[in-house]
């Protein structure tokens, strides 16, 4: 009796021969690729974040154009004020960004963006908002910057001294 079970399971399940697959997730159906851009790609979110990520920008190389190169210049330029004002603001929300420290970020910032004129050979950032691969010294140069300026922030807020007022109810409140 569990024979003839076992058996009628194994030929039910055979496979039909010429039968062609029913479903489009089938393992016989073709690949389908999924073009859009996956949570570890390099983007302005992940160099904000300092996050590790990966380079998947699909963008085509062409000769060297000086007015590509000044984009990428321009493009990554244009970001720094916003990101070094948020890397200037220590962790806690109420507080305002440090702006000595904003501003040392700005130029420190401006700097590491000569690593990302790419030689005008490609996009920086792909229409996806994707770093290309070619960016990651640029990537890297940024994301030091705003990573230290981040630490510097915060560090700032925990050794900045206390306010005369609350230093005298510190004092005043010793007990253990």
């Amino acid at each position: 009796m569990v024979t003839v079970v076992l058996l009628s399971m194994m030929l039910g399940a055979a496979p039909n021969e010429g039968a062609q697959p029913s479903a489009a997730h089938s393992l016989e159906a073709p690949p389908v690729a999924d073009e859009s851009p996956t949570a570890w790609s390099c983007t302005v979110d992940t160099l904000r974040a300092g996050k590790e990520c990966v380079f998947e920008a699909q963008v085509t190389a062409s000769e060297p154009n000086r007015e590509q190169a000044a984009n990428n210049v321009r493009l990554v330029q244009e970001l720094g004020r916003a990101l070094c004002a948020e890397a200037a603001r220590p962790p806690s929300s109420e507080a305002k960004a440090d702006k000595g420290l904003s501003g040392a970020c700005e130029k420190r910032y401006s700097a590491a963006t000569e690593r990302c004129g790419l030689e005008g050979t490609v996009s920086l950032i792909d229409a996806k908002g994707r770093f290309a691969p070619a960016a990651r010294a640029c990537y890297q140069a940024l994301s030091t910057v705003l990573q230290e300026t981040q630490v510097k922030a915060a560090v700032d807020t925990v050794s900045a001294p206390l306010p005369k007022a609350e230093a005298r109810s510190s004092r005043g409140s010793t007990s253990l």
